[in-house]
């Protein structure tokens, strides 16, 4: 046989298996590299690698090696592939909590529900009488006084006010609580963006958000980009208050963020503003349970590339009580949420 000086060519019979295990056990490789000479490229010569000596037990057990190595090799393979699901799950599961915390709360089962709280139905009323104001000084139109409310029929089926039904899943809520379609319990508006190819549109006047700009359940502080008041003014752009919820229904669905600056945003989020919004308590119950319920029912396509849209937005069915249960209810969350951070920090 004629092979290359970088190799050394053995005649004795033994398994191959084996001693490729062994050439490539750190022993060996140890010994290797400390007779080894050269910088650029160490090499161990003729002389030195002959007097390595290895272990060579008779032909059997070097069979019975060869078996116990590759036994061990795939127990290692099998642990490889468990660990590293163990480090997905480890991942996903304070997200996975969290979502199940939400659930159960939705359901109406992290608090207790106090008799002496408001009806929910006191609630519904100040929302209408709310929105009749607005009416009536020309902010909104009348189309949008109505308060459609969902509740389960015989069937088991879920119907508005005007006997559609829906295809959204739904929790089952206390008897007590109601499910309100989006669009009765907000006003909210779509950011617009003005043409990139005015120049005189962009400049360092008013802040713009886009969704890179939104912390997770955070506060917006600062944009990467600003639109100039000629924008303003031309594209009919409207300015959206400090303490305002953003959601985003586009690419990232369901990303929510408040505002602690007065700005103007993308088309790709909404600026929401509740009904009697007491003490925000509307704006923070939705800024915790948006980010999940944006994405059933129907909306779940968007999860495949689809985005929300105007109408599907205004279709996201709400389960709401009263003020003080909500207000009960966002600070359980909150508290339950530090923890699960906590956990996993």
């Amino acid at each position: 046989m004629i092979a290359s000086t970088a190799f050394i060519v053995l005649d004795t019979l033994l398994n191959e298996t084996y001693l490729k295990y062994y050439l490539l056990s750190d022993n060996f490789i140890n010994r290797v590299n400390n007779k080894s000479t050269g910088t650029s490229y160490p090499a161990i010569n003729d002389y030195n690698f002959n007097l390595l000596l290895i272990a060579l037990p008779p032909l059997s057990e070097q069979q019975r090696i060869v078996e116990a190595i590759e036994s061990a090799l795939e127990k290692v393979d099998e642990y490889a592939e468990s660990y590293n699901r163990l480090e997905q799950l480890d991942k996903e599961f304070p997200d996975k909590l969290k979502k199940s915390i939400l659930q159960y709360a939705m359901q109406g089962k992290l608090v207790e529900q106090d008799p002496n709280d408001e009806s929910v139905e006191v609630l519904l009323e100040k929302i209408r009488a709310e929105k009749q104001k607005l009416f009536e000084e020309g902010k909104i139109k009348k189309k949008d006084l109505d308060i459609s409310i969902v509740s389960q029929g015989d069937d088991n089926s879920y119907y508005g006010n005007k006997d559609e039904t829906t295809s959204y899943p739904i929790y089952e809520i206390p008897e007590a609580w109601r499910y309100i379609k989006f669009a009765s319990l907000v006003n909210f508006r779509i950011g617009k963006t003005p043409p990139r190819s005015e120049a005189t549109f962009w400049g360092t006047e008013i802040p713009w958000v886009s969704i890179s700009d939104m912390p997770i359940s955070g506060y917006v502080t600062n944009t990467r980009e600003s639109i100039s008041k000629l924008a303003l003014k031309s594209k009919k752009i409207d300015i959206s208050p400090k303490g305002t919820l953003l959601m985003s229904f586009k690419l990232s669905i369901g990303k929510v963020a408040i505002l602690d600056i007065p700005a103007t945003h993308n088309e790709a989020i909404i600026s929401i503003f509740p009904y009697a919004n007491k003490e925000n308590i509307i704006r923070d119950y939705l800024m915790i349970f948006l980010p999940l319920i944006s994405t059933l029912g129907d909306s779940k396509d968007a999860i495949k590339g689809k985005t929300l849209n105007s109408t599907s937005i205004s279709e996201l069915l709400i389960p709401i009580s009263n003020h003080e249960e909500m207000k009960r209810i966002i600070s359980k969350v909150d508290l339950l949420f530090q923890k699960v951070s906590q956990l996993f920090e």
